[in-house]
Order: structure tokens, then C-alpha cells, then sequence
């Protein structure tokens, strides 16, 4: 039986990155790609003793073998994407294997989607600068570096001053592929001072796809600019979805994430804001329902930077099966950033004796008059609250999946959008795994 030799992604990939066309673009993003590759290949993938991933291999992605090059005539093949999670008044952007559509929604004056190329050329001097800020170095950095060695396919959004763009829905959905494909997207907020927009994001295929999935996002809130960031995530067992969101938040900004994990193989989330100006919020929710062998890393940071800035993160995880959850909330205040308040909590229910969950909350402070607290658990349900519920008429199987779903409701509780919230509390209740 003959056998073919499988080439590790660290050699796979930077063979990809020669193989494409890197003349497109101006010179500094030329030049930005090149130093990408190079990061890159220096670095190499995560592993045990990269700190920031010690809890989160990627076997998974190795196994799965993808190619970093984009094929845009498979990349653009009819993508059977399924109904919207939300109404969305600002139109719904579809992303398929990676690829942006070919035809995006029309908007309102002061609202602007365009593709990454067109977008560089109509706000190039702040892209620059924006794209030359993202971090490369290291093996914890290697997948943003690989999206931007292979920078490409992408999507920038500006919203002018004072604008309320309303909701905008991004569908991301993938095909099932003979031969898994990694797609390197890069989305661009830029909201003016007093401008406001909510962004829905949908992963979501109806094919069992196998792939690959790297997403960087950068945004860049002016003064007194409001974001509210959603992202529902329902994939295959097969998918591989990776993100890196970093935020730049200016005086009196505010950003509020409320993230949804209910499916995929493998799933990290790198989250991190900034607070460049006073008065700024940052406000950041997650659940995630796991089975199986799943597993959901979510990894946020908050970096106080300016006085009397307050950020939160909550987050609430149940685990069944085999599955897996890793939590590393880190919370820095720096010297000066005084007045700033900083809450955390992640709390955990394990539904099976194989599920396990990491979580690690950070906080350092180097400032004065401060309001700070943190906490996590993981543990399983009160059986106190489950004697209570049988003794009014529920059986035991529905008053565990009663309170295991009551658990999770507390952060689509903390959604304004309440008929998203109404929609994705149905989506939990129906994916809470039973008791092993």
C-alpha cells in the first residue's frame, strides 16, 4: 500500500506564501507580507511550551492539513448558507471558504463596505498605520502573522461621524472541499468619533465541511464611537476557526462583545482592547456549550491605558462529553491609569467526568484608587436546586437541563438586541449536552 508523505505545515506553508502572486498592493503592505512570512517562519506553530497555548494543541489543524492558498474559483463555488440569525437593517455580508462575496449590500451615506484592496486605496494612510500594529512576533502571534503573510481577501467597514449605521450581519459559511483549504480573512472596523454600529457575525455552514478558518480583526473607535460586537459561532465537528480581534478605544469609546460557542472541532478566540483615552468601556460576554471532543479557547485581554476606563469580562461555560474549555482573562492597569475599574468572572458547569476546563483570570495593577475583582469556578449543578424542581412536578432530566440552561442565560441576559437574545437563548437551550 503506498502512502503519501505528508509535509509539516511549518515547511507546507511558507511553500504557499512563494507560490502566490505578492505583487499586489502598495509597497509597504508588499513589505508588511514579507516580514509576516518571515515571522512566521521563524516562529513556527504553537506548542506545549508556548504559555499561551499550553492548554490548546493543534493536532487538529495538523491532521486536517490545509493549504494556505486561496483558490478563488473554489473559494467563490455556491455556498449554501443558512437562514440569518438576525434580521440586520445595514444589510448581510456573506464570506464563503474565506472569500468575500463578489456583490456587497448597499448602504447609506456615511456607511462604506468595501473589499480590502479598494478599502486601502480610499483610507490607505490609516490603514497603514493601523495594519502595521498588529503584533507578529512569536510562536503565540504565529497565526496572525500567517493571515497577514497571506493578506489578501478582506473586508474594511468605515462608519462617518456621528453616523448610527443600525446592525450589519456577516455570514461566514464554508463547502464541503475534497481538500481543506486555510482562508486568511482580515476585517477592518473604522468608526468615526460619535459614530455607532452593531456587527453580527454568523459561522454557521449547512455542509459537514472540513476546513480551516484564520480571521483578524482590527478596529479603531474615535472618540465617543459605540461597537457592539456578536458572534455566533455553530460549526461542524470538522472546522477549525480561528480569531484575533484587537480594538483601539479612544476618550469616552465603547465596546461590548457578547460571543456564542456552540459547535466547531477546534476553536480559539484571541480577544484584546486598548484604552488610548479617558472614559473609555469595554464590556465582554461569552458562553460556550461544548460536547463531544470539542474544544473552545477564549483568551482576552484589557490594557488600561488611560484613567477612569472601566472594562468586564463574563463568561459562562458547560461542558459535556469529552469536551474542552480554556478561559485566560487578563486585565492590566497601567501607572496613571488611575479612577479604572475592572470586573471578571467565569464561572463553569462540567455535565461529564471527561469534560475539563482551564481557566485563568489575571489582573495587574499599577495604579491608584481602583475598583477590581475577579472570580472562577468550575464545578457541577447544586443538587439542592435540582431536589426542588422534582419536587414540583419536573423530572430529573429537566431540571438539570432547566438550570444548566438558566446558567448560561446570564449572558444573553446582558444583550440590549433582545430579539437576538430571544433567538440565541433558544440556540443554547437546545445545545446544552446531557449528563454523562
Amino acid at each position: 500500500m503506498n502512502t503519501v508523505e505528508t509535509i509539516p505545515l511549518v515547511e507546507k506553508w511558507p511553500e504557499d506564501f512563494r507560490a502566490v502572486d505578492q505583487q499586489q498592493g502598495p509597497g509597504w503592505m508588499r513589505e508588511l507580507r514579507e516580514t509576516a512570512a518571515a515571522q512566521f517562519g521563524a516562529a513556527g506553530l504553537p506548542n506545549r511550551k508556548t504559555e499561551a497555548w499550553k492548554y490548546t494543541p493543534v493536532r487538529m489543524l495538523e491532521k486536517l492539513d490545509p493549504s494556505a492558498i486561496q483558490a478563488a474559483g473554489r473559494g467563490r463555488q455556491d455556498v449554501t448558507f443558512p437562514e440569518p440569525v438576525c434580521r440586520a437593517n445595514a444589510g448581510v455580508v456573506d464570506i464563503s471558504n474565506g472569500f468575500l462575496s463578489e456583490k456587497l449590500p448597499g448602504t447609506t451615506a456615511g456607511v462604506t463596505l468595501l473589499p480590502l484592496a479598494e478599502g486601502i486605496e480610499a483610507f490607505e494612510e490609516k490603514l497603514q498605520r493601523l495594519l502595521a500594529r498588529v503584533e507578529l512576533e512569536g510562536a503565540d502571534k504565529t497565526f496572525t502573522a500567517l493571515n497577514t503573510a497571506f493578506l489578501d481577501q478582506g473586508l474594511v467597514i468605515h462608519v462617518a461621524e456621528n453616523m448610527k449605521a443600525g446592525s450589519l450581519l456577516i455570514r461566514w459559511a464554508f463547502s464541503a472541499q475534497e481538500a481543506a483549504q486555510l482562508g486568511n480573512f482580515r476585517l477592518v472596523l473604522l468608526l468615526e468619533s460619535g459614530a455607532e454600529l452593531e456587527i453580527i457575525e454568523q459561522f454557521e455552514s449547512v455542509a459537514e465541511a472540513a476546513s480551516a478558518l484564520n480571521v483578524v480583526t482590527q478596529v479603531d473607535l474615535a472618540a465617543g464611537a459605540v461597537l457592539g460586537h456578536v458572534r455566533v459561532q455553530r460549526e461542524s465537528d470538522g472546522v477549525v476557526l480561528l480569531t484575533s480581534t484587537s480594538v483601539e478605544q479612544a476618550a469616552g469609546s465603547i465596546y461590548t462583545y457578547s460571543g456564542f460557542d456552540l459547535g466547531g472541532g477546534l476553536v480559539r478566540h484571541e480577544l484584546a482592547t486598548k484604552f488610548t483615552g479617558s472614559g473609555a468601556q469595554a464590556d465582554i460576554n461569552g458562553a460556550f456549550v461544548l460536547d463531544r471532543k470539542r474544544l473552545v479557547d477564549n483568551h482576552i485581554s484589557v490594557d488600561h491605558a488611560a484613567p477612569a476606563c472601566s472594562s468586564t469580562q463574563f463568561f459562562r461555560g458547560v461542558l459535556g462529553g469529552s469536551s474542552r474549555g480554556v478561559f485566560n482573562g487578563r486585565a492590566l492597569i497601567r501607572p496613571g491609569a488611575d479612577g479604572s475599574s475592572v470586573k471578571q468572572s467565569n464561572a463553569n458547569l462540567l455535565m461529564s467526568p471527561l469534560a475539563e476546563m482551564d481557566t485563568k483570570p489575571e489582573l495587574e495593577i499599577y495604579a491608584d484608587e481602583v475598583e477590581a475583582s475577579h472570580g472562577a469556578t468550575v464545578g457541577q449543578l447544586d443538587e439542592d436546586a435540582i431536589f426542588y424542581l422534582r419536587t414540583r412536578g419536573l423530572s430529573d432530566a429537566q431540571a438539570r437541563r432547566m438550570l444548566t440552561a438558566a446558567f448560561c442565560h446570564a449572558v444573553t441576559d446582558r444583550l440590549e438586541n433582545r430579539g437576538l437574545a430571544e433567538c440565541l437563548t433558544g440556540l443554547l437551550d437546545a445545545a446544552m449536552p446531557g449528563e454523562a
